[in-house]
């Protein structure tokens, strides 16, 4: 299981340099398009993470696909594959996207809902919840219709379970005694 300790610890070596060289920007974007790419290609991820292919033909791939990579990015995913750690890319870029926010006073939280929101409950959401926590809220939406209803909010590493399904959860565990 992918240990959201050891991504914290890449990702806030990588936001530290990036802030004293003012590249969060440029750093963010090349990320992005790694990943990206990464996701446009199934087998791209499967050779990057299979633990048989070695690490210097991972090396190899990614200075090929991706020449123009920043020092940083190209040191991140260096030390990645020497430590055998190319599957937190994406947990690693969660962090960083958080840590970066994080700097301008912004927030980042999920809401996990049963059916999307309308635009007003969206905003009305990120709103009480930027209230809550003192500052501006980045809210992203994710749909799950197993919820059957309510909302379960995810911020700075606390969850407000507010479903439906919980709920019921919660009803069934005290009707059992």
């Amino acid at each position: 299981m992918k240990s959201q300790e050891i991504a914290c610890r890449y990702a806030e070596a990588l936001h530290s340099l990036a802030c004293e060289e003012d590249r969060t920007e440029e750093v963010q974007k090349g990320y992005r398009e790694v990943l990206s790419a990464v996701a446009e290609v199934p087998e791209f991820d499967g050779f990057l993470t299979h633990f048989l292919v070695p690490r210097e033909a991972k090396m190899k791939l990614l200075r090929t696909a991706f020449p123009e990579l920043s020092p940083y990015l190209f040191n991140l995913f260096s030390l990645l594959v020497r430590n055998r750690r190319e599957n937190y890319l994406s947990l690693i870029y969660k962090e960083f996207i958080r840590l970066c926010a994080e700097a301008e006073g912004v927030m980042q939280a999920e809401a996990t809902v049963a059916r999307k929101l309308s635009t007003t409950d969206h905003t009305r959401l990120a709103s009480c919840l930027g209230r809550a926590m003192g500052c501006q809220i980045e809210l992203e939406e994710k749909v799950d219709p197993s919820l059957l209803g309510g909302v379960r909010i995810e911020i700075n590493g606390k969850v407000i379970d507010g479903t439906l399904r919980a709920k019921l959860g919660g009803l069934k565990n005290l009707l059992e005694g």
